[in-house]
């Protein structure tokens, strides 16, 4: 008698017929096409300079004091720990500070079943490989929306740009990143299954910011590593925003990110095709907003996501433009780029209180910030250096202005009359609005100095004018040009 298995039903062929994509690796990567070609040359250069007896090798510090009180471990560099070395300080050597760069010289010691370079000097050292990335910025979103159709410029740039990112602003004690606010246009509700997409395309222990173990045979141990330097979160516009993410994007305070993370990409998706208001936290804090639009697709494909992509995301986070040279240079592009943002707001006929929130906040902390990290940005995916104010103000009408003309046609009925909360001014907040109105110069704003000395002689009455310069902020009747240094919007009634 012969039996005839039961066909497999549809859900059975479902299971069988599934595919699971590989997950990209970073902590694990062991083969070469998982590298950039730079980042090859600094483990072959490290691996080549072991060998000597009386080694000079560089490489990035780490130590936390586990593996002994004057011993640490040097690797290739922070993101590389294929390769390592045990080092040891003699007590009248200083070991170096945890992921620094340095070149150390010394001499190969027994112990036992290993060695350990026994520590002579140590300098800080730059990395001399040339960095370059190996697709440029182009090719990178061709790889990025690779299942995606129908985003087109500039969203599609404010997107890439989250994951080219931008590097800290150390001079304002600010953390590196972008946020971008994703409203919803497309057919099926699209935005929340991109930002999943970009999330699953990111090697987890990048996206999650998991610190990491490399495991050392022979002490029997394991070194804990620290974080990738760069995170890309994203979180739901249409839910309030928890107090640590508000505190995170609202830039005028500094902030520091823990545990060795110095940038962090926020992506808010919201299923609206519009904000509830031009005050809605969503729309205010972020650097910008973007549309998804209706033609926004993303079509069934089965595919390992790119190595190029995540080749192109390290290479990224280990260029480091600035904005000009100095101190001064960065105030001075500050105040241009502010000065830009009111222009800008100037040529549009919407009601004055429109001009003077979320969009156009022409405080130093507001949207001339944001046009900053735009810029660099837009500098690191072209490996520019220094960004000057051609480049900012490029970044301005790319970016920036080209997005607020798509905004505006998808949003008109926000920005009118019906959609804006209209403010009045106490009699002190309109003295406080007089006095910097008479006192700031071309050159120069009013200081909180100044203020306090015409309107809080008096210790009690210190935290009145503070709460009326708050007001005046948020009402977009004055402007924060550098920290506690105050202008009047120019377009007040």
């Amino acid at each position: 008698m012969t039996f005839i298995p039961k066909p497999a039903s549809d859900t059975q062929s479902k299971k069988a017929d599934k595919f699971t994509p590989l997950k990209p690796a970073f902590r694990n990567r062991q083969y070469g096409s998982e590298f950039n070609t730079w980042e090859l040359s600094l483990l072959k250069e490290f691996t080549y300079a072991k060998k000597s007896t009386t080694p000079s090798v560089s490489g990035t510090v780490v130590y936390d004091g586990k593996l002994g009180r004057n011993r640490f471990l040097l690797i290739p560099a922070a993101h590389l720990p294929q390769d390592y070395i045990i080092c040891e300080c003699p007590p009248d050597v200083a070991i170096p500070a945890n992921l620094s760069y340095v070149t150390i010289t010394g001499q190969k010691r027994p112990f036992y079943d290993y060695w350990a370079l026994i520590v002579d000097n140590i300098v800080s050292a730059k990395i001399n490989q040339p960095i370059k990335p190996e697709i440029d910025f182009k090719e990178f979103q061709q790889q990025l929306f690779l299942p995606w159709s129908g985003i087109f410029s500039p969203q599609k740039d404010l997107l890439a740009f989250e994951f080219v990112s931008s590097p800290p602003l150390l001079n304002m004690g600010q953390a590196g990143g972008l946020s971008i606010t994703l409203y919803d246009e497309s057919k099926h509700h699209q935005t929340h299954k991109l930002l999943k997409y970009f999330y699953d395309l990111i090697p987890q222990d990048i996206a999650q910011g998991k610190s990491g173990n490399l495991t050392i045979p022979e002490l029997a141990a394991e070194q804990p590593l620290s974080p990738y330097t760069w995170q890309f979160r994203s979180f739901s516009a249409d839910k309030p925003l928890n107090q640590h993410l508000v505190t995170f994007l609202d830039r005028r305070a500094p902030k520091r990110l823990s545990k060795g993370l110095s940038e962090l990409s926020i992506g808010l998706g919201s299923r609206r095709n519009q904000p509830r208001s031009i005050y809605d936290p969503p729309l205010r804090l972020v650097d910008q907003p973007a549309i998804l639009e209706r033609s926004a697709e993303m079509h069934p494909m089965r595919f390992d996501p790119p190595l190029d992509v995540t080749k192109y995301i390290l290479t990224m986070q280990m260029l480091f433009p600035t904005i000009g040279k100095t101190q001064a240079d960065l105030n001075t592009t500050l105040e241009k780029a502010s000065q830009k943002i009111i222009n800008v707001a100037e040529k549009y006929d919407l009601p004055k209180e429109v001009q003077r929130h979320g969009l156009f906040d022409a405080n130093y902390y507001g949207k001339p910030q944001s046009s900053l990290r735009l810029a660099l940005s837009s500098a690191r995916s072209q490996q520019i250096t220094t960004v000057d104010d051609t480049l900012v103000f490029k970044a301005i009408e790319d970016f920036y202005v080209k997005n607020i003309e798509n905004v505006f046609e998808a949003w008109e009925d926000l920005f009118t009359p019906g959609g804006v909360e209209m403010v009045s001014l106490s009699e002190f907040d309109r003295q406080v609005l007089k006095f910097i109105t008479e006192k700031e110069t071309n050159d120069l704003g009013v200081s909180y100095f100044l203020l306090s000395e015409k309107f809080a002689l008096e210790s009690s009455r210190e935290i009145e004018l503070r709460r009326a310069i708050q007001r005046l902020l948020s009402e977009g009747k004055i402007r924060e040009s550098s920290y506690q240094i105050y202008r009047a919007i120019p377009f007040i009634q």
